[in-house]
């Protein structure tokens, strides 16, 4: 059955300040010049969990009695929490997950705020939750032995966009690309290296560094340093929208819209070079599976020809996401000069993992670090446990994080699991919102941030950010 589409609710984060430690059938979108399309039956959904809302605003949770607990709160810089469903994704869905019939009236008259995850600030606790998910069947990659591969120029500056070739002694091989941070993070059990000892080789600004280094510790980093000093073209940032159109995304494809109108208004005027692209992605047997629009930096232009997009298709919960990932990686045409490659990915329900002809998103995460490019994930308001696990995977592995939305704030008045009640200095209340424009931006912004940042300053780095006394926790560069 197709979920049944309401009111549009606002998308906004709750940040916390300080140190803290069935679809309904909708038109059919009009197809553009110069799209591409790949055509594309669906498999049973996942049940996501649900709550509801009680009469003095409080959530009540409705979640099986075996469910697996939430990983605890991070209390960095942000407001971290666990993902739950907005009032009006909830009525979308119905409590059945998407197979009702009958919408459901909810008020959306309350702010729907998201919570995030920097699950490589938690290197540890993230792995510990994977574990505890592992019934659910996604992909599982080798996250041991993390390496930050850290490249600096002579005066020990960030150098993006270097390529970082890393060998094992059995002449395996991987290449990643740093980011505006400078760095790039290798898994190098789920790139294929065995053995104890890696070599790493950066070359980049016309000079190389080499250092090789052990996998004696699971956390850690190696530092190379080139003999030449940086030279920074024009600002320039590829952002890229990975977006689930189906019949219940309404309101994320209108806020996908006015955010690329804002990256235009805010971005465009300082002399950034600023280029935007859309990979829109439904399932088999809907009108298509992927649909394309390229990178342009005409931006304005682009928020003309996205505007006539409509929510529309569906049927299960599950979605192609896997092909809007590995589209995105392999076929927008990124700036491999860009000072930061960027893409969010935007669903409400998690991938099929049941597809013959898909390699899985595993490779295509995978491809997507050698390039250097960032996928940070976006779970809207009902997504399920799967769907969950899949966009803190997809994130993590390529040095972005996770966000997702959150009834009832980020204060202590939330039931949310992982919510966090106290930070450091007793319990935080002071927290600040802005909407998915607002966040999205500031992620972009952030980039550039990073470039004047110690990259060897890293979160995370030998122990969880969370486990730290509040002193020594790093505040993430904005």
């Amino acid at each position: 059955m197709r979920r049944a589409m309401t009111a549009l609710a606002t998308l906004v984060l709750a940040s916390a300040a300080g140190c803290s430690g069935g679809r309904s059938p909708a038109k059919s979108p009009s197809h553009f010049a110069g799209e591409r399309t790949t055509a594309g039956a669906p498999a049973p959904g996942f049940a996501p969990s649900a709550r509801e809302e009680s009469a003095d605003g409080k959530e009540a949770a409705r979640e099986p009695a075996d469910a697996p607990p939430a990983p605890p709160a991070t209390e960095m810089d942000e407001a971290r929490g666990a993902p739950t469903g907005s009032p009006a994704k909830m009525a979308e869905k119905g409590a059945d997950g998407g197979r009702s019939k009958t919408p459901v009236v909810v008020e959306t008259d309350r702010s729907v705020r998201a919570g995030e995850w920097d699950d490589n600030a938690n290197y540890r606790e993230f792995q510990s939750y994977l574990g505890s998910e592992n019934q659910l069947g996604f992909e599982h990659l080798d996250l041991s032995h993390r390496r930050f591969l850290v490249v600096r120029d002579a005066q020990g500056k960030a150098v993006p966009n270097c390529k970082v070739k890393v060998e094992d002694g059995a002449q395996h091989a991987t290449t990643l690309t740093t980011t505006a941070s400078g760095r790039a993070i290798l898994f190098p059990r789920a790139e294929g290296l065995t053995g104890q000892s890696l070599s790493a080789t950066a070359s980049c600004l016309e000079h190389t560094a080499a250092a090789t280094f052990d996998l004696q510790n699971d956390d850690g980093f190696v530092d190379l340093k080139l003999d030449a000093s940086r030279s920074l073209p024009q600002r320039t940032v590829d952002v890229a929208f990975i977006l689930d159109t189906t019949g219940s995304m309404s309101e994320e494809i209108e806020s996908v819209k006015q955010t690329i109108r804002k990256v235009a208004s805010e971005l465009g005027h300082d002399g950034t070079l600023v280029r935007v692209a859309l990979v829109e992605y439904r399932d088999k047997g809907d009108a298509y599976v992927t649909r394309v629009h390229d990178f342009s930096s005409k931006l304005d232009e682009f928020s003309q020809q996205i505007a006539a997009i409509e929510a529309d298709g569906g049927g299960d919960i599950p979605e192609h996401a896997d092909e809007g990932i590995r589209v995105a990686v392999e076929q927008l045409g990124w700036n491999g000069g860009a000072s930061a490659r960027l893409a969010f990915l935007v669903g409400d329900a998690p991938p099929h993992l049941d597809y013959s002809d898909d390699p899985g998103y595993g490779r295509s995460i995978k491809r997507a670090a050698g390039k250097g490019i960032q996928l940070y994930t976006i779970a809207a308001s009902g997504m399920d446990d799967l769907g969950q696990v899949v966009w803190r995977q997809v994130a993590q592995y390529t040095g972005a994080t996770n966000m997702f939305v959150l009834r009832g704030g980020a204060g202590p008045q939330s039931t949310g699991a992982g919510d966090p009640k106290s930070s450091c200095g007793g319990t935080q209340k002071n927290f600040s919102s802005g909407n998915l424009d607002a966040l999205i931006v500031d992620k972009i912004q952030m980039t550039f941030t990073l470039l004047d940042a110690d990259p060897l300053r890293i979160a995370g780095l030998d122990k969880d950010e969370n486990a730290k006394p509040c002193g020594e926790r790093l505040v993430l560069a904005r």
